[in-house]
């Protein structure tokens, strides 16, 4: 409740001001609400989804929990939800300062357990101090920034072209980190990054739209309350920052890259970023709704652990982004140590916007205006195996996913999206295919 009080504040704040439809884009993919001076913005987004999910079970045996253990697809049925709305606020101090905070409600997809985590969330709150120049985004030259806050990592893939999320856009850097991130350019092809944080506690969660449900309420002894998911078929992953950070055991990382651009308005280009992140695991950290800890505890299994070695995490990866005209392309290599827990993998997602005359009109808009498809393929090699009777198996599983589908943009500000995704998770009792098909219909002003 609190953090909803000052996001609304905030929000309301800005909304009093007198508003008119911008000529900019919204970033988050519709037109802004602003004030006639442009500097202040107020951005809403609502999505509504259908999703279907393929029923699978995988029984677990001797885990030690007081519980039986059954991995299972977290809702294996047809079923229609509001899963989020997005209010955005922000605001242009001066030309080179600018503020931003950004609150979800219902959040459903990232909600973490699903049934019995936060609501509301505050994703985005941070002050940035100079020019941040954006993947693909041309240079103008020597460039320094320094922002501070909640933001999301830079390495992160922030367009996404599917509603979905690929094995290693879910298992790295999902969700915002707060601390201080600095950045800058020398000249317009070299550009480097650094930060230190307070991370994102390790847990763990399903690859397809919902998380599902570990260490829910309903699961305790003696609990006569009923089971609202399942578990799902859960991989390692950093999921979102508690409100009382990590003991201190802070992340640092750094990166640098390469970019050029060409063609008309230096539009098309193409990236090139090497990033690294470290940080010590926390013995245990304390997640809302749910009695399983994150880091360190959660490794540790009941009676069963992985075979932990220390407490470092470190992850290191290469980004490649380019865009050809309509064409884009968005590719990441990852190795990743988890105390000791090895594993390696890639994702890549291509997809092309191809130009619709308009099916019919609407007032003064053409209606259907334009097409996206795109296919992403992201896999993990877990280099080290779950012992038999560790609480969820499937954090070591080999795992390929093919996700494909396509954006129609009906008007602006509201498109939908039409998506599949094809799972081949390797376990030790052969392959399983937990698919999932998703459709996303967006509105945002």
């Amino acid at each position: 409740m609190r953090r909803f009080f000052i996001a609304t504040i905030l929000c309301a704040a800005t909304a009093s001001t007198e508003h008119r439809a911008s000529a900019q884009d919204s970033i988050l993919g519709a037109d802004a609400l602003a004030t006639d001076s442009g500097r202040f913005r107020l951005k809403v987004e609502m999505k509504v989804n259908a999703r279907n999910s393929s029923p699978v079970e995988f029984p677990v045996a001797n885990t030690g929990a007081p519980f039986p253990v059954v991995m299972q697809t977290v809702s294996a049925h047809t079923s229609a939800e509001i899963s989020n709305i997005a209010l955005t606020a922000e605001g242009d101090l001066t030309s080179d300062i600018l503020a931003r905070v950004v609150v979800h409600a219902l959040d459903l997809y990232n909600r973490n357990p699903t049934s019995s985590a936060d609501r509301v969330d505050l994703r985005e709150a941070f002050v940035r101090l100079g020019k941040k120049w954006e993947s693909l985004k041309e240079m103008p030259g020597t460039t320094a920034y320094l922002e501070l806050g909640k933001a999301p990592r830079f390495s992160k893939q922030i367009a996404r072209k599917l509603e979905s999320y690929g094995l290693w856009g879910t298992a790295v850097g999902r969700f915002e980190e707060t601390g201080a991130e600095a950045g800058g350019s020398f000249g317009p092809h070299l550009y480097w990054r650094a930060s230190a944080t307070g991370g994102t506690p390790l847990f763990f969660r399903d690859v397809n739209a919902l998380a599902g449900d570990n260490g829910t309420p309903e699961r305790t002894v003696g609990s006569t309350a009923p089971v609202v998911y399942g578990s799902g078929f859960p991989i390692l992953y950093d999921t979102m920052a508690t409100d009382t950070g990590l003991s201190g055991r802070f992340q640092l990382g750094g990166g640098a890259g390469l970019r050029f651009n060409w063609g008309e308005n230096r539009r098309d280009g193409i990236d090139l970023l090497g990033w690294y992140f470290r940080r010590d695991l926390a013995d245990r950290v304390s997640l809302h709704g749910t009695f399983y800890s994150g880091d360190i505890r959660l490794l540790q299994g009941f009676l069963v652990a992985l075979p932990v070695n220390g407490r470092e995490k470190r992850e290191y990866g290469v980004n490649l982004e380019a865009r050809f005209g309509p064409v884009h392309l968005f590719a990441q290599g990852v190795k990743q140590s988890i105390a000791g827990l090895e594993r390696e993998g890639y994702e890549a997602e291509l997809s092309a916007r191809i130009p619709l005359p308009g099916l019919f009109a609407s007032g003064d808009q053409s209606v259907v205006n334009w097409i996206e498809p795109a296919v992403r393929v992201s896999y993990i090699d877990n280099l080290f195996d779950a012992p038999a009777g560790f609480v969820a198996p499937s954090v070591g599983w080999d795992w390929r996913k093919y996700d494909f589908g396509f954006r129609l943009g009906i008007v602006r500000g509201l498109d939908l999206t039409v998506e599949y995704s094809r799972n081949e998770a390797t376990s030790k009792k052969g392959v399983l295919n937990p698919d999932e098909g998703l459709l996303t219909l967006r509105a945002a002003f």
